[in-house]
């Protein structure tokens, strides 16, 4: 070890019952940087020990002067600190000096689980749902799938594990199991503010937000009443996204440069962007970018090993900070994530350096939250050194990496190993952290500095992949478990951490990370690469979508800058860009499409590498979709990626239907409008249910319904990911299909025989549309005669080796309504019909038709309880039984509160066994959601059945074609026009 490491902290530490070092603050984590608990003294202390620099605790104050902001430019002045619960940090959120969940810390327990070699295949991202988190009441299925994070945020707490469910994604709580599309860093302006408040405070939530609701802002800017087929306005719009102040600024900015206006000024409580009148709503283009960088001064050599020389060389060489500033001038969208960006920058300043928390266990999620936060800030306040100058912004990040390298008196790990290399995830996120900080602060280091920080990249991780690649433990590298987020993220950072590096090492250092360099990207090249099937969607789920495709777009961007090409990469799947599109089509009105396991928090994680790979694919589209996402807001690569002369309405032209279909996962998805938020969005999945590192859920024909401004039929997501075999296997006989919502009773399609389908069947499908596309016009209506369909013959899953299972899935009456049609010949068996839904349901007399209601709208993502809002109007879908004509429906909880388990429709032999943790304690066999309810139709299965159930959503413009009972046309016969 080099002498650099002598002021490292190796002392031990006391270890608790499980064997693990025992947390400074809460058990797990500790509170997180709550103002009330900062000591500026102690902080300033720290940096003295980590620095060898004396500085006053002044300069470590929560209040101390930060200077006024230039919204157009980017720099600070020398004047009074913002208000840290202004709009633009609210936006922003729960970021630890003044965030009101700070002081809550992380979830326990709710990590990886161990993936020895032998079960790499199982091997998944990030914490997810726990023990504790069934042990408490629920609130509802939860939205299901967040499709991205709150930027500047911290995991959720601990002590809130209780209230926390899998019903979708991440260990979070859900209410409405469908939904949450996008995490509540969107949430902003007083309103927000006052949600977030009242969240923390544990108030009830009956504010009632709509888009009547303004405060801050004009009434110019609020969302426009895009009616299309719907209600007319949307239901659940929040407050304005920018403070008044940044959007005039992004305004001047894009008159400036003759660039588009900001599209949207707030979201509704999915994260839809409510577009204003001053939209851009032509076709996609792009042209020359204002405040153009023009063309770098270095000539690429495409060496892998003899790259661009001095730094910043990863992902924005100097020349593209020398002119980003005018850029910022001239863009709206840069002028606005600017703000943001420093806003988080600044308001960190103050926050305490994070601490060794492991969550589950070393081998299970570890410190990956940890990890994260770190890169977080590293990448805020690196940006901010960059565009100011400012040394407080690498002062405190230094600061930051010397606790997390264990060089001060902060205990941080033990030895080479504190970076946790047997959960690799750790490490790679902590070398990305690491990178920036090198890279983007370069000329604010001093050489002692400099040698610690590559020291620290180095023996803490680049070595540690080196070795776990020489001792054949990196099983994320083989083939059978290479191709998801693990492999991305892992070889991502491993790449991204020697292209930091490799100008400035010499001797064994310089071995190791040249080896490293070409090995992970060799590895990557076969693996990684896989990650994107031939038509776009992703190897895993549309949750673990983030990770992956994240890990790879850093990687991506830094060989191009920093070796003058990629190396290579990209002609490894001639598709990846497609994985673009995957994105946007999986997104529905009241959340993504959330099939399968939904995998971490994305407090850190965001969709941004659509900008990279609209610029590279030469396709505004995914740049135009992803500009009006809050994430877009609060991530640094954003000011690099985006391509500024992106122009138009990302819908205009935009085909409203797509079928998705490959080998492995075959889905597809229709709707109404891509603007009108209360229309209506359906997808449905039909395919092999292996092969996607055993995330996947047994669910050929499962279906998601959105109408009026929310998701009335859903999915759960993930069930405990510390549960006994949860990941063991994907074989018929896996207990991880004994869980209650990884089984098919647990999904939106029929049970025959009590019994699950089989895993490794192969659905047939076929799916037409209209081919409608949506025009500029953000109160688009389809046609009459504009509908989709997709069947799917899904009687390999069933076993029927005589008869068969069919299901058809269409739009009806302009897109106005749904039909999910079944055909079962010879089942032989019962049959169950289901849907799960967060709705409140009501039966007809005749038991022929169900009333669902919803008067609230959830995006269960929030930091801490779901945000709740009330809708304006109660909405209503009714559901029809239109065949067979003596069938009936019923309605029953999907969890039993006396048993305090679902309520299994299987039977008791078939319940998953309950295992015990370490210290002999039981852990809860599934997570539970009180407020979700199964609506079902239960049939003998002694004849060949028809099952027709017509959804209805009642628009307040409903018309006489609403009425009209469909057809009863055979699957075989259904065509564009049949109905």
């Amino acid at each position: 070890m080099s002498t650099e490491y002598s002021m490292a902290h190796q002392g031990a530490r006391p270890l608790d019952a499980q064997g693990y070092p025992v947390s400074t603050g809460l058990h797990g984590p500790r509170p997180l940087g709550a103002a009330s608990s900062y000591d500026p003294s102690r902080a300033a202390q720290a940096h003295y020990a980590a620095t060898g620099e004396h500085v006053s605790a002044n300069d470590f104050q929560n209040g101390a002067p930060l200077g006024d902001y230039n919204y157009s430019t980017g720099y600070m002045g020398n004047a009074s600190r913002q208000n840290l619960m202004s709009p633009g940090y609210a936006q922003q959120g729960w970021n630890d000096a003044a965030n009101p969940y700070a002081t809550d810390g992380f979830e326990s327990n709710h990590g990886h689980r161990s993936v020895p070699p032998a079960v790499a295949p199982q091997a998944h991202t990030g914490r997810a749902p726990s023990s504790a988190a069934a042990a408490g009441a629920s609130a509802g299925l939860g939205a299901a799938g967040a499709s991205a994070a709150h930027a500047g945020g911290v995991p959720p707490n601990n002590t809130g594990a209780a209230k926390y469910n899998a019903a979708t994604s991440g260990s979070r709580k859900r209410r409405g199991m469908f939904g949450g599309k996008k995490w509540l860093w969107w949430l902003l302006g007083i309103i927000a503010v006052i949600v977030i408040l009242a969240i923390a405070l544990g108030v009830g939530l009956g504010v009632g937000l709509t888009q009547d609701d303004k405060k801050g802002g004009n009434d110019n800017d609020k969302g426009s009443a895009v009616s299309g087929i719907g209600t007319g306005k949307p239901q659940s719009n929040l407050a304005a996204v920018f403070p008044q102040d940044v959007r005039n600024a992004a305004s001047n900015a894009a008159k400036s440069g003759g660039g588009d206006q900001l599209s949207y000024t707030g979201t509704d409580v999915y994260g839809n962007p409510m577009f204003t009148s001053a939209a851009n709503t032509g076709a996609p283009s792009t042209g020359k970018q204002p405040g153009s960088c023009g063309k770098d001064p270095w000539k690429a050599t495409n060496n892998l090993n003899n790259g661009r020389p001095g730094h910043p060389r990863l992902i924005a060489p100097q020349y593209m900070w020398d002119c980003l500033p005018s850029k910022i001038q001239n863009d709206a969208y840069l002028t606005a994530w600017n703000h943001t960006i420093m806003t988080n920058a600044s308001t960190w300043l103050g926050a305490k350096p994070v601490t060794y928390d492991v969550d589950g266990g070393l081998t299970l999620s570890g410190i990956l939250d940890v990890s994260r936060i770190v890169q977080q800030r590293l990448k805020a306040w690196a940006y901010a050194y960059r565009m100011t100058r400012d040394k407080k912004y690498s002062d405190r990040a230094y600061q930051e990496m010397s606790v997390a390298a264990g060089n001060t008196s902060q205990p941080f790990g033990d030895g080479v190993k504190r970076w946790n290399p047997d959960h690799f995830l750790d490490t790679a996120e902590m070398i990305a952290a690491y990178s920036f900080a090198y890279d983007w602060m370069f000329d604010a280091w001093n050489d002692q500095q400099k040698s610690y920080i590559r020291d620290w990249i180095v023996t803490y991780g680049l070595q540690q992949g080196m070795d776990m690649y020489n001792s054949g433990t990196a099983w994320w590298s083989q083939p059978a478990s290479g191709n998801g987020n693990w492999n991305c993220v892992s070889n991502g950072g491993l790449v991204f951490g020697a292209l930091a590096v490799q100008n400035d090492v010499t001797g064994a250092a310089k071995n190791t990370t040249d080896t490293i360099l070409q090995t992970a990207l060799n590895n990557a090249k076969n693996n990684c690469m896989r990650g994107v099937y031939e038509d776009g969607t992703w190897s895993e789920t549309p949750n673990y979508w983030y990770f992956g495709t994240n890990g790879h777009a850093r990687m991506l961007s830094a060989l191009i800058t920093a070796t003058g090409s990629d190396q290579g990469l990209m002609s490894q799947n001639k598709n990846w860009y497609k994985t673009s599109e995957f994105h946007m089509y999986v997104t529905g009105n009241g959340g993504m499409y959330a099939y399968g396991d939904n995998g971490p928090n994305k407090f850190s994680t965001t969709a941004n590498q659509l900008f990279l790979y609209s610029q590279l694919a030469k396709n505004p589209l995914y740049a135009l979709f992803q500009r009006d996402r809050a994430d877009a807001a609060s991530d640094p690569l954003s000011m690099f990626w985006y391509d500024a002369s992106s122009k138009g309405g990302f819908f205009n032209g935009l085909p409203l239907d797509r079928f998705f279909d490959n080998d492995q996962n075959s889905w597809g998805t229709m709707r109404s409008s891509w603007t009108d938020t209360t229309g209506v969005y359906v997808a449905m999945k039909s395919s092999n249910m292996t092969g996607h590192q055993t995330h996947g859920d047994l669910d050929a024909g499962d279906f998601v319904i959105d109408a009026l401004g929310t998701r009335f039929v859903g999915e759960y997501g993930s069930d405990n990911y510390l549960a006994k075999d949860y990941f063991a296997s994907e074989e018929d006989s896996a207990a991880r299909w004994t869980y209650f919502r990884k089984g098919t009773q647990g999904q939106n399609t029929v049970v025959i025989g009590k019994q699950n389908q089989h895993s490794s069947c192969k659905p047939k499908n076929t799916f037409q549309s209209s081919n409608t596309a949506q025009n500029g016009d953000l109160s688009f209506t389809p046609d009459q005669s504009s509908t989709a369909f997709m069947v799917t013959d899904m009687s390999q899953c069933y076993g029927q080796q005589d008869g068969s299972v069919k299901r058809g899935i269409r739009m009806l009456n302009g897109r106005r309504q749904v039909l999910v049609q079944d055909e079962i010949k010879s089942p032989n068996q019962e049959i169950q019909w289901r849907v799960q839904t967060n709705a409140t349901v009501t039966l007809s007399g005749d038991k022929k038709t169900a009333t669902l209601k919803i008067n609230k709208v959830e995006n269960p993502n929030a930091p801490k309880d779901p945000l709740m809002a009330t809708l304006e109007n109660e909405v209503t879908m009714v559901a029809t039984i239109v065949q067979p004509q003596d069938a009936q429906f019923e309605v029953n909880p999907a969890y039993n509160k006396q048993t305090n388990a679902p309520n299994y429709y299987y039977g008791a032999d078939k319940v998953p066994q309950q295992d015990k943790d370490i210290n002999g304690n039981p852990i809860q066999a599934e997570v539970l959601d009180f407020e979700v309810s199964v609506l079902s139709i239960t049939l003998p299965g002694n004849a060949d059945t028809n099952i027709q159930v017509w959804w209805q959503p009642q628009y307040g413009n409903g018309n006489d074609a609403d009425k009209n009972t469909p057809k009863n046309v055979p699957l075989a016969q259904w065509s564009l026009t049949s109905h």
